[in-house]
């Protein structure tokens, strides 16, 4: 006997791209937000190095 495929009727296709990849305002609010999050990660770096006495 052999055992059914099951998928979950919730699961993508991996073929399929997610429909907001093509709309300009999603793509530039990634951009926007990653910069914004490393802006933010070399900001503390340098504070912690300057709480650590590091330079």
């Amino acid at each position: 006997m052999s055992v059914p495929d099951r998928q979950d009727p919730g699961e993508q296709d991996p073929g399929e791209q997610d429909p907001g990849e093509q709309d300009p305002a999603e793509i530039w609010g990634r951009r926007i937000g990653r910069g914004l999050g490393f802006a933010a990660l070399v900001v503390l770096g340098y504070l912690l190095g300057r709480q650590l006495a590091l330079w």
